[in-house]
């Protein structure tokens, strides 16, 4: 399961603790420190930003994992990359031979994911693993 610091990690995080249980899978929570894609050299990376962001991600995944797989017997693991984020969620699915990649989306709109992109997207067009995209729950009032 791939998150990022966005408020759809838990929407992603409670799927993953639903769907693992009845197949007996273990979890991967992946989460991706987007580096420049264009960068002259090593100096203007800003190292100490970067590993302020990987930790803060680490609490996240210790978070996710204490919420929805405090009581589990499963398997948790929990990996930070660096780079694009679609392209090491994909490369690790490989690494890993996983059954099932779980992502969120924000739901943009076609014209906007479009023009920005979406993680999500690149993720299930280029994963070569199955790819399941989770909508955060949306109540309504009746």
């Amino acid at each position: 399961m791939a998150v990022d610091s966005s408020d759809y990690a838990s929407t992603v995080a409670e799927e993953a603790a639903r769907l693992a249980p009845l197949s007996g899978s273990d979890v991967t929570l992946v989460s991706v420190v987007k580096m420049p894609a264009l960068t002259t050299s090593e100096d203007t990376i800003d190292s100490k930003e970067l590993g302020e962001e990987e930790k803060e991600l680490q609490s996240l995944h210790r978070s996710l994992i204490d919420k929805y797989f405090n009581h589990s017997s499963i398997l948790i693991e929990s990996k930070v990359l660096h780079g694009d984020p679609a392209e090491k969620i994909c490369e690790y699915a490989e690494t890993l031979d996983a059954g099932l990649v779980i992502v969120g989306t924000r739901g943009r709109g076609r014209i906007a994911s479009a023009v920005l992109g979406s993680v999500s997207e690149k993720v299930a067009r280029d994963c070569k693993r199955s790819v399941l995209i989770v909508k955060r729950h949306v109540h309504v009032d009746r």
